[in-house]
């Protein structure tokens, strides 16, 4: 007889929220990229929010659901320019420029921009699973309707 498995913890979880439950929930990684800038702004109005529980909770929202897919990302873009950059033919090693770069030749360029445009485009599509972030009322911000949408699942 076959034991059955556990299911995992992880798609179980949930946290306590206004008496009720709340759900970790998904995003696009273009939807995360969106609130960011949205923040951004809001500390452009208020330098003091980066310092404020908000602004905490905000850098480790950025910290488990930006960064990792992020980093990801751009080591996919690294790889696509040791793809595409020139190497010496005898030796295969990699050519670089004076300031330390890659030397491409114009077909490498070409296809390096068409790789970088095609992995933004897939990454921006991406659902990353959020871990979100409780703030309480008080430490929010004024913020409009929409603002609060954007937000949504990621400071609760």
């Amino acid at each position: 007889m076959k034991k059955l498995k556990k299911k995992s913890k992880r798609k179980q979880r949930h946290l306590p929220f206004n008496g009720g439950v709340f759900y970790t929930m998904k995003k696009t990684f273009l939807e995360i990229k969106e609130a960011d800038q949205l923040v951004a702004q809001l500390y452009a109005k208020n330098p003091n929010l980066r310092d404020s529980k908000f602004g905490y909770n905000w850098k480790r929202v950025l910290d488990k659901n930006y960064k990792p897919t992020n980093n990801d990302l751009n080591d996919k873009i690294e790889d696509a320019k040791i793809d595409c950059c020139l190497t010496n033919e005898k030796t295969k090693e990699i050519l670089y420029d004076e300031k330390g770069g890659y030397k491409f030749s114009k077909e490498g360029l070409k296809d390096l921009r068409e790789i970088h445009k095609k992995l933004v485009k897939e990454y921006d599509l991406k659902e990353v699973e959020i871990i979100p972030f409780i703030v309480k009322k008080a430490d929010l911000p004024e913020l409009t309707e929409e603002e609060i949408s954007i937000l949504k699942g990621l400071i609760v």
